[in-house]
């Protein structure tokens, strides 16, 4: 037998913590075992890149959607009652009705509600990227009275966003998927009075009459008066013959929560060694029938905290390979097979496979940045005090009024709480920046 959870015996009446516990278990379940819950409808050819991509960035702004391949009773239902016979590409189909045609991601946004367009004036902190170092920054910089912009060009909670739960973030004792975290800290930046500024990208940033400007993709400016660089890092790419190919295809870079009830009794591949990784084959492996772990090092112990190599050990269907690596992969249409290379007999083995997810290394996204801005090497921005300027703050970069906080920062320590920390501190230091420019 498995525990899925113990719960406290209430040891008086009436034991509030007692329900409480019982209704975050339910929750919890419920997120992962429900019904999905009729909101977006999204009709398309079975599961491409595009509906991939979709699905993903609903999923992780928590809201409820349904696919529907072309061709299922579902789909020509809806396509009926919504008069739009025959394939048109990728058909989203909003709650209120309003259908929307191979749209992007900012038309997809824009739908729902999201805002777009920064407000007129000039804030006092602009914040680039919404992942737990950004929201925790725009959070404090708001509840201490700074007129606060958060960029944001794709999904709010940045990798953190797709773990499926966390579970040693403190304060939350049986744990909290990353997207309903990134929720709670979406909503409590909002109603402290964020203006949030979704789907363009930072292009440019440069000081322009005494004011730091953030060009977006459409050409809008952002204009304030500092800067909080939170832009994180993506995923390293596999170099892989005919890996990119299959990108969206049963292929994908991060967790990609959205995409795990689709492997329902099929064999999937996690590789990575960290605690993303970890955390993704815990929460496939409620689906799949098999997930192994392909680890190209010996040991799981040095990049992975202790609690997720327990819960590895403990899950009957996760299998961790170690000195393996993948080399080939191969399908018509999507992911079918890959060739594994054990490093220990330098054999190769094919397998089958109908999903691979990549949580490996980290690229930081610094290349839109001016070069006054000082970065290492791996592109990771360098902050506080030097032999050049020891009066520069901490996280503040070498462009005055620009700090960095989160995975972006050298020497950060990638953990969700250190950035959050790292936010919160920075606005502390914004408000000496302020004193200091006078």
């Amino acid at each position: 037998r498995q525990a899925e959870c113990f719960v406290t015996k209430p040891a008086g009446h009436p034991d509030e913590r007692f329900h409480r516990n019982v209704t975050e278990l339910l929750d919890e379940w419920w997120r992962t075992h429900a019904a999905p819950t009729v909101g977006v409808r999204i009709i398309g050819r079975e599961r491409s890149p595009r509906i991939s991509e979709i699905c993903d960035i609903l999923q992780r702004h928590d809201f409820p959607y349904t696919f529907h391949p072309i061709g299922s009773d579902a789909a020509h239902r809806i396509l009926d009652r919504e008069d739009m016979a025959g394939e048109r590409g990728v058909v989203v189909v909003l709650h209120d009705g309003r259908q929307l045609i191979d749209p992007t991601n900012l038309e997809i946004a824009q739908a729902l509600g999201a805002r777009t367009r920064p407000g007129s004036g000039v804030y006092d902190v602009v914040v680039v990227g919404g992942g737990p170092a950004g929201l925790s920054a725009a959070v404090y910089a708001e509840s201490e009275g700074l007129r606060t912009a958060l960029i944001e060009p794709t999904a709010m909670g940045g990798q953190a966003g797709t773990s499926s739960m966390i579970r040693n973030y403190l304060g939350f004792p049986r744990g909290i998927s990353g997207a309903e975290l990134a929720a709670r800290a979406f909503d409590q930046a909002i109603l402290f009075g964020t203006e949030m500024i979704y789907g363009n990208a930072a292009t440019e940033l440069r000081r322009q009459d005494g004011l730091l400007m953030v060009e977006l993709s459409d050409g809008t400016t952002v204009p304030g008066r500092s800067v909080v660089i939170a832009t994180g890092v993506s995923y390293r790419v596999l170099d892989v013959p005919r890996l990119q190919g299959l990108h969206g295809a049963g292929v994908f870079y991060g967790a990609a929560m959205s995409e795990a009830p689709g492997l329902a009794g099929q064999r999937t591949f996690v590789v990575g060694g960290g605690n993303s990784a970890g955390q993704a084959a815990l929460h496939l492996a409620r689906f799949a029938t098999q997930v192994v772990i392909l680890v190209r090092g010996d040991s799981l112990a040095a990049s992975m905290s202790d609690y997720l190599i327990t819960e590895i050990d403990a899950t009957p269907n996760i299998e961790v390979r170690y000195r393996t690596e993948v080399v080939d992969v191969s399908g018509d249409t999507r992911l079918e097979r890959l060739t594994l290379r054990d490093h220990a007999t330098g054999r190769d083995e094919t397998v089958d496979a109908a999903g691979l997810f990549i949580l490996i290394g980290a690229k930081p996204f610094t290349d839109w940045l001016p070069a006054a801005i000082d970065r290492d090497r791996w592109g990771y921005i360098t902050t506080g005090p030097s032999d050049d300027d020891p009066r520069r703050l901490a996280y503040e970069t070498t462009l005055p009024g620009v700090f960095a906080v989160g995975d972006v920062r050298r020497d950060s320590i990638k953990r969700v709480a250190s950035a959050v920390g790292e936010g919160a501190v920075c606005v502390r230091l914004i408000h000496d920046y302020f004193a200091r420019a006078g």
